[in-house]
């Protein structure tokens, strides 16, 4: 899938085309913008991976089944192999550090999911929804008298993080241990971790694991309706989880619950806050707030992109692949491709025909996206209803997070008067 360039087009390449580098992290549109006009199918050698930038191959990329989501088929060199090496040591006892849902092929990818989708029925996420808004006026009311605040901090961090906590039957748990364990965790995914980022990784891993090593010894005795309650009763009436598994899964539940959450809310509020009109139109209407989050997860997805491996010699909409690549499928950039929206790069929350990819698609499409949307919709709403006048604090810029495949902030101070 080489793509021929002349010797004038120097495209990006490796860590360039990641948020270490300050000026994708600022505007990563205009890197994917070149990727699409010259190399729509670029070759990344630095970093042994093929990066998609078109909806149609991103799309094409992620739903095939002949590609695969195991690092194992990948070639030595390749990115995904660096991001699937987490660091950490497996004869630690304390950890329970299994391959993630994302990174598992069927038929295990079925068997755990089948499970873990119970929580997430239709019926499931509607029941959740007086808990999340009173999730929600709990923390509006705890700022309220403040006149600036850290959203990821005050409002977007803690609100998803509660959420899962309350699904998994741990309600009284540190939602601040969690938020901070669920950062460290989310490194796993940076190719360019350094020694002290792989120790954060472990300590968290250990932490995390015992917290829910301890719910699921309690579970067993006490059995509730929650969600550790549920994975508990399937191991011991079908013998399919183990512990092992129990607690692994509540780990990916939790660090890809709440970040993503948090993300997506403080992405939308930002694309919202820079955007006066939208705003001031989203107050006036906020039964346009389906619509509005759909905008958000188009244009600022909280997964900017995944990957894919040939498991085989095959093809991509007629192009060959070589067994062992990996397919980096940029679902941010699939979501500005001029070919499928108009205007990409306009933000516009009365957007139609809105066929995003920020949720992934296929068979690996984001268990978690009903609760996420739910839980956005409400946080938004309930954020603008009662501070209309937010404005982004001026003297305090935002901070992007440093870290490929997800997008979003660690910091977007506002003044809510």
């Amino acid at each position: 899938m080489d793509e021929s360039l002349e010797p004038e087009q120097k495209l990006p390449q490796g860590v360039e085309l990641t948020p270490h580098n300050p000026a994708y992290r600022d505007d990563a549109q205009q890197f994917y913008d070149q990727l699409r006009s010259h190399a729509p199918r670029f070759h990344d050698p630095r970093y042994g991976r093929i990066m998609l930038t078109n909806y149609d191959d991103v799309r094409a990329a992620i739903r095939a089944k002949q590609f695969s989501v195991n690092a194992q088929f990948s070639h030595d060199d390749s990115y995904l192999r660096r991001i699937a090496a987490t660091g950490l040591d497996k004869r630690e006892g304390d950890t329970a550090y299994e391959p993630p849902l994302v990174m598992l092929d069927d038929p295990d990818h079925r068997r755990v999911r089948s499970l873990m989708s119970k929580a997430f029925t239709p019926r499931a996420i509607e029941g959740m929804r007086d808990r999340i808004e009173q999730i929600t006026a709990e923390l509006l009311d705890a700022i309220s008298g403040e006149t600036e605040i850290d959203l990821v901090e005050k409002f977007a961090g803690p609100l998803p993080t509660q959420a899962i906590l309350d699904m998994m039957g741990m309600t009284d748990s540190s939602t601040n241990d969690f938020k901070r364990w669920s950062e460290q965790i989310l490194m796993g995914y940076d190719p360019e971790r350094d020694a002290n980022v792989r120790e954060g990784l472990r300590q968290a891993y250990i932490s995390i694991s015992k917290e829910f090593r301890r719910t699921v010894a309690l579970r067993r005795q006490t059995p509730g309706q929650d969600l550790i309650s549920a994975m508990v009763e399937a191991q011991e009436n079908e013998d399919r989880l183990s512990d092992l598994e129990i607690i692994s899964l509540c780990t990916q539940l939790m660090v890809a619950g709440n970040v993503t959450t948090t993300d997506l809310i403080c992405n939308g509020l930002f694309a919202l806050l820079q955007r006066r009109e939208q705003l001031r139109h989203l107050c006036s209407h906020p039964e346009l707030i389906d619509s509005a989050v759909e905008e958000m997860l188009r244009f600022d997805c909280p997964i900017s992109e995944t990957a894919r491996i040939a498991t085989q010699d095959t093809t991509l909409n007629g192009c060959p692949v070589n067994a062992g690549d990996t397919l980096t499928a940029s679902l941010s950039a699939a979501n500005h491709d001029p070919n499928k929206f108009a205007d990409p790069h306009r933000f516009d929350i009365e957007r139609e025909n809105n066929d995003h990819l920020g949720f992934g698609s296929g068979i690996h499409v984001c268990l978690g996206s009903s609760l996420a949307r739910l839980e956005t919709q409400i946080a938004i709403n309930a954020l603008l209803k009662k501070f209309p006048n937010i404005t982004l604090s001026t003297e305090q810029k935002p901070t992007r997070r440093i870290l490929p495949f997800f997008s979003g902030f660690t910091r977007l101070v506002v003044k809510l008067h």
